[in-house]
């Protein structure tokens, strides 16, 4: 059996444009749920022109006990809210990545996550494609992230 923490690691489509209300209405809903379950993590919401129209991407790494991660993946496959999710990565960690955060959230930019170590596009399925062999290098950019926008005690966004 292994030992250590489960990840998971997925991208989806918004099934709409997200306000910022929505956003934090998803926040808050998360931040709950997470803490019942014992889970941590990062969501990123990024609203731009993808291909032919405008619409928000969503990347989600949860982490936590292997059987409540997948709980709440079903529950988040289930959410009318995604659509097109992919599942990029799924494995055990030694340690956990977000230790403190019960859900850390972001919207953000291209010009923002460019500039983000080990970037890559969200919106480009070739892209994603060469990530689905390397979740080590998708957990390193939400991470990255993370200690980007995290305060010196570790706070959530």
């Amino acid at each position: 059996m292994p030992t250590g923490i489960f990840y998971l690691i997925y991208t989806s489509i918004a099934s709409g444009l997200m306000s910022d209300q929505d956003l934090l209405f998803l926040l808050d809903q998360s931040r709950q749920n997470n803490t019942l379950l014992g889970l941590t993590g990062m969501l990123l919401y990024m609203e731009g022109r993808f291909i032919t129209k405008t619409e928000g991407r969503f990347i989600q790494f949860l982490e936590g006990e292997e059987e409540q991660v997948l709980a709440m993946y079903s529950s988040i496959c289930s959410d009318k809210r995604n659509k097109s999710i992919l599942l990029l990565g799924a494995g055990f960690w030694l340690e956990r990545s977000f230790p403190s955060w019960s859900m850390g959230f972001s919207p953000l930019n291209t010009d923002q996550y460019k500039n983000v170590a080990n970037f890559f596009h969200l919106d480009d399925d070739t892209s994603l494609t060469r990530h689905l062999s390397d979740a080590n290098e998708m957990a390193n950019f939400l991470h990255s992230f993370y200690l980007i926008n995290a305060d010196a005690k570790g706070n959530e966004l």
